[in-house]
């Protein structure tokens, strides 16, 4: 178990250095935002499109991409079922506590906890994760959310401007200069691996100190029955269900199959209560995302240790 710890432990002592910097004052409450466009809209992209030309790994893993979306897709329907017919929460607001059970921080998080358990494997399931991420359960959850709160507002023409806003997303940038590097042969020029290299070896301890920061800028309400459904359904069922799901339909390489299940194990994305304030659930939504970013230590240690 110490060998587990002492893999988790740096990553969210990381985290609480963020957080305390704010709580204290040692930096100002707009560090976290600058840092975390700076991980976003820069290393991001550059990482996606690393990844896509890794020598030896698949540009687009479509087994890897179909099981873990099929797995998270699974669990926001059934998340949006139980928060609207059990708890009769609106669809907007259902949806929105739907995508916080099944969509990871894989960027500031995932990547950062996976890359010291499976080494470089994490660098090819960071893209595919973050592809299933932003072009199907983001858009997904967003068109439900809209076509509930606006009665006029269609899903179809939710879904489609949703999706149509992806050619702004960093991400899509990075993958769609990564293939054309790809399918093309273009050389890479050393002096660009280099900067590439940085990047990536950057971004996540700026990752992790964003999260801690961007926590601490969200003060802890109530813990609500909502809060606590969908902490379990982000740190306990995606993860589970992700496993399952590559059990069912292993992979050749057991590296991603352990990456997989702790990509879905990392709590949500740290905008979260940015989507929630779209809806007005800003306050549960922001209340989840400390809570559940505080008992992750805990689940994702387990999760480790669980599985070897």
């Amino acid at each position: 178990m110490f060998s587990i710890l002492a893999i988790t432990t740096p990553i969210y002592m990381l985290i609480a250095t963020g957080f305390v910097s704010l709580k204290s004052g040692y930096i100002s409450r707009d560090v976290p935002k600058a840092l975390g466009t700076f991980v976003l809209r820069i290393c991001m992209p550059v990482m996606i499109a690393g990844a896509v030309n890794r020598e030896g790994a698949a540009a687009l893993n479509w087994h890897f991409m179909l099981v873990y979306g099929g797995a998270s897709l699974l669990l926001m329907m059934a998340g949006i079922f139980v928060m609207h017919n059990l708890r009769k929460n609106g669809f907007a607001a259902s949806a929105m506590y739907a995508l916080g059970m099944s969509n990871s921080n894989s960027g500031f998080m995932g990547y950062p906890i996976a890359a010291l358990v499976v080494g470089e494997a994490a660098f090819d399931i960071l893209a595919w994760a973050l592809i299933v991420e932003n072009m199907v359960m983001i858009p997904l959850a967003l068109a439900v959310a809209d076509a509930g709160a606006y009665p006029e507002e269609k899903f179809h023409r939710a879904f489609f401007k949703a999706f149509t806003g992806l050619y702004k997303n960093p991400i899509f940038i990075g993958l769609a200069i990564g293939l054309v590097v790809r399918f093309t042969g273009m050389p890479i020029p050393e002096v660009i691996q280099t900067v590439i290299g940085y990047l990536t070896a950057t971004a996540p301890v700026v990752a992790l100190f964003v999260v801690g920061g961007t926590v601490a800028n969200f003060p802890i309400k109530t813990i609500s029955v909502e809060t606590g459904m969908i902490a379990v359904g982000k740190l306990v069922f995606h993860p589970l269900l992700v496993t399952v799901g590559m059990l069912a339909f292993p992979m050749n390489d057991p590296a991603y199959m352990l990456g997989a299940a702790l990509f879905a194990s990392v709590p949500m994305l740290s905008i979260y209560p940015i989507f929630g304030q779209r809806y007005g659930i800003e306050s549960i939504t922001a209340t989840t995302l400390v809570f559940t970013t505080t008992l992750s230590f805990f689940t994702v240690s387990a999760l480790i240790y669980l599985m070897g």
